[in-house]
This record gives structure tokens, C-alpha cells and sequence, in this order.
């Protein structure tokens, strides 16, 4: 009997949960909802292209998920400008390039977790996740390089969300 009870509750909420997440939104909120999905998927969009760039040392797609005049924490340096924040991707491509290929060869993936999007307003969000590095050759095994948290101020310029400010915490 009470196995049914459970069974039916659970039932009730979530038909309830369902009816209330896809009700008909009225007034300002149905005006702002479609905007607001879109702008979160294109801030999620950008922190994954910024990891995939990272990841393949593409320092022109690194680059450009920054603003123009972004700024760019970690390590105790902050990095001014798409410039400078491109180097970073050179410098360690330099790095890579100076040393003797590894057999198999190491890779490199970032997985990024726990994504908090807070819209400040339609064309500026703050955004935090977390972030380690997995290292190892393709067949595995990996290791965890290093991890931690992204912090950034999002803004929409032009139409398009950029990065304008990241410190990494570690």
C-alpha cells in the first residue's frame, strides 16, 4: 500500500512540475523567455568553443570568444586585449613545438561542469562553472591536469556574447 502511495505522489508531481514548466507564460515574461533561452544557449555555446579552442591550440578561435578589450586572469597575470590573450595559445603552441613528441601522443581535453548563467541585464551576465584538464593519449589512461572555477562578465555586443572579463580560481 505504501509502495502504491509513493508510486502515485510521484506520478502527481511530476504531471504537476510538467503542467506548471510548460504553462503559457503571459505579459513581460513571454516576451523575454524566447530571448532569454536563446541568449543562454549562445553563452553556453561560447564557453564550449572557448574549451575546444583551447584544447586544439587554435589561437585565432581562442581569441575570439573575447572581447576586444577583454581581460584575462590566472596564474597572478592578467592579459589585456585579444593579443594578448591570443599569445597565450602561440606561446603554448612554441611550448609543444620545442619538445620531443610523445609516444603515443598526449592529449588534452577540458571538461567544464556546473554552469551558472545570471543575466544582469540583455546585454551583460556573470557566469561561473567549474573546469579541470584531462591528460593522456587517446586510448587512455587519463589523468586530471588541473582544476577549478571559471568567474566571467558575459556581454553581448554586436549581437554576439563575448567574454570580457575571466579569472580563473584555482
Amino acid at each position: 500500500m505504501l509502495r502504491l502511495f509513493k508510486f502515485a505522489f510521484a506520478g502527481i508531481f511530476t504531471a504537476t512540475a510538467l503542467t506548471v514548466s510548460l504553462a503559457p507564460r503571459t505579459g513581460a515574461a513571454a516576451e523575454t523567455m524566447p530571448r532569454e533561452l536563446q541568449d543562454r544557449a549562445a553563452i553556453q555555446n561560447l564557453i564550449v568553443k572557448y574549451g575546444i579552442a583551447l584544447d586544439t591550440l587554435d589561437a585565432d578561435a581562442y581569441a575570439s570568444v573575447f572581447a576586444p578589450d577583454a581581460e584575462f586572469t590566472f596564474g597572478g597575470h592578467t592579459y589585456k586585449g585579444r593579443a594578448e590573450i591570443r599569445k597565450i595559445i602561440t606561446d603554448l603552441q612554441a611550448r609543444r613545438a620545442s619538445q620531443p613528441p610523445a609516444d603515443p601522443p598526449v592529449k588534452m581535453y577540458h571538461a567544464i561542469t556546473n554552469t551558472l548563467i545570471e543575466f544582469v541585464n540583455d546585454h551583460e551576465a556573470h557566469h561561473r562553472s567549474y573546469w579541470q584538464t584531462l591528460r593522456g593519449p587517446s586510448s587512455g589512461p587519463f589523468t586530471v591536469g588541473g582544476m577549478g572555477r571559471y568567474e566571467d562578465t558575459i556581454v553581448k555586443r554586436n549581437g554576439q556574447w563575448l567574454i570580457q572579463k575571466r579569472e580563473i580560481v584555482q
